[in-house]
């Protein structure tokens, strides 16, 4: 199997955050939700399974912001814009958002499959548009914010599949005033600059691991013993990296969430 086709074959759906509802959200707090996909979501890093390192960067986006923010993490593995509209996910996202509020919108790893039709869309036919205008009205119905993110970059290289929807972001973006935080190009640029930091920020995990094996929770994950060659995801150093991306984007923009961070 080539890097393009390995790389594509580990986007599969994968649990629903299934204590959404039991989260408690503060109400003298303003609130950033996420919709996304595998590379923002939350992933166990105890008990079974217990996927540590892997980590998506909305999962760790909390720990830039002041104790003003809570960050309410949605995005579910595997899920496109299309796939993400039929979710409990989304439901709880548009009974929660308020006004005041953020929802950050990450889509493209997998409105990429051509064979899946419950996934795909494409910026060509405008399906792709038509899916994030949904989340857009979303979050404006309960007079929240709404803000852009293109895609993580796969670790892959000359795989160009993500830029399309990054650019029909961006116009939309223009077209509606919204802000975009352009998470593909700055990581991609990244890459670019130090092509040896694929192992660091990806989940490249040797068995045992030695970059990991001082914390309890790699010691009982399911990747201590055989390690990982997935050039998708992220591991909990690159989630951090990523979510550091998104925070320069929200200083670069001016952004008024840009004065809670730390």
């Amino acid at each position: 199997m080539n890097e393009m086709n390995e790389a594509l074959s580990l986007e599969v759906p994968e649990e629903i955050w299934d204590d959404i509802n039991e989260l408690r959200l503060d109400s003298n707090k303003i609130k950033i939700f996420i919709a996304g996909d595998s590379t923002a979501c939350n992933y166990p890093h105890t008990g079974s399974p217990n996927r540590y390192p892997r980590t998506g960067w909305g999962q760790v986006l909390g720990e830039l912001f002041n104790d003003e923010i809570q960050v309410v993490n949605c995005a579910i593995s595997g899920r496109s814009s299309k796939s993400f509209l039929s979710e409990e996910n989304f439901d709880y996202i548009c009974r929660n958002v308020s006004e005041g509020d953020y929802l950050i919108i990450q889509f493209a790893h997998n409105d990429s499959k051509e064979s899946d039709a419950a996934r795909y869309t494409s910026p060509v036919d405008n399906t792709y548009q038509e899916c994030i205008y949904k989340y857009l009205n979303a979050a404006r119905k309960n007079g929240a914010n709404p803000i852009l993110a293109t895609s993580v970059t796969r670790n892959v290289s000359g795989d160009n599949t993500l830029v399309p929807y990054g650019e029909a972001l961006k116009a939309i973006g223009r077209d509606e005033n919204i802000p975009v935080l352009d998470i593909y190009s700055l990581s991609q640029e990244h890459l670019k600059q130090n092509p040896d930091e694929h192992t660091l920020l990806y989940m490249r995990l040797m068995p045992e691991d030695a970059r990991f094996t001082d914390y309890p929770e790699f010691i009982n994950s399911e990747y201590y013993e055989p390690g990982s060659h997935d050039n998708t995801h992220l591991n909990i150093l690159g989630a951090r990296y990523i979510a550091g991306i998104a925070a320069h984007e929200l200083k670069r923009l001016n952004h008024p969430l840009a004065e809670y961070l730390i």
